[in-house]
């Protein structure tokens, strides 16, 4: 929805830092799987503007810890087995 106001008040430029980092901080909020599609994309300077770029280069070094015995039982649930 910011985008398309961006867009009708033509500040798409003059925000697109901000929602290349905006866009990171859903991707955290999201979980490690889209931190992960984030941080993939961050390399892509092909498909992705250079401020949506930026913004996502800061899940390379700035993303929260995710504990390892949640990632654990996730996979194991995942594969039927037990520790």
């Amino acid at each position: 929805l910011s985008i398309l106001m961006d867009s009708i008040r033509n500040e798409v430029d003059d925000n697109a830092d901000k929602r290349g980092l905006e866009l990171a901080m859903l991707l955290t909020k999201l979980g490690p799987t889209f931190i992960k599609v984030g941080q993939t994309l961050s390399i892509r300077t092909d498909l992705l503007s250079p401020a949506y770029i930026r913004g996502l280069q800061t899940l390379q070094d700035q993303v929260p810890p995710f504990e390892t015995e949640v990632a654990r039982e996730i996979l194991e649930e995942a594969w039927g087995v037990t520790s």
